[in-house]
């Protein structure tokens, strides 16, 4: 019996997570379709990555327990940005989160993120926007505002 309700267990959360591939949690925001562009360093493009964009990646430890890890990036038009991850254990019911602050700007092809203190590190995204899909690094994220 507990060995037929933890398979039980493992196709629910498998379905779970199928279902929530897409990155576009609610729904799309904003225009119903339509391309964006990949980085440049062009105003009108660079503006398109101004907004919030979700992440949400669920799992299955291998002891059984399931999880979620969430990523929300805001890009503000003024050049900051701020990082949110949130890691979830379902099974325990504990989360962490962490906020890290930054400064952004647009390069060719890409981004650049600059992690403020009491954080550290500059790095370069490639990114694109596809309709309202970031991808960052190759990472799909849903926009959830402008």
């Amino acid at each position: 019996m507990r060995r037929k309700l933890r398979q039980w267990m493992v196709l629910a959360a498998a379905t779970v997570i199928a279902a929530c591939e897409s990155p576009r949690i609610g729904g799309p925001l904003g225009s119903a379709g339509g391309t964006g562009g990949t980085g440049t360093a062009s105003g009108s493009t660079a503006s398109g990555l101004v907004g919030t964009w979700r992440r949400v990646l669920y799992f299955i430890a291998g002891d059984g327990s399931t999880g979620s890890n969430e990523t929300t990036w805001r890009f503000n038009a003024d050049g900051t940005a701020s990082r949110l991850t949130v890691t979830r254990n379902f099974t325990s019911g504990l989360f962490d989160s962490q906020t890290l602050d930054a400064r952004w700007e647009p390069l060719t092809q890409a981004v650049r993120i600059t992690f403020l203190p009491p954080s550290s590190g500059t790095f370069e995204f490639a990114y694109r926007i596809t309709a309202d899909t970031l991808y960052l690094a190759s990472q799909p994220y849903g926009r959830l505002s402008r």
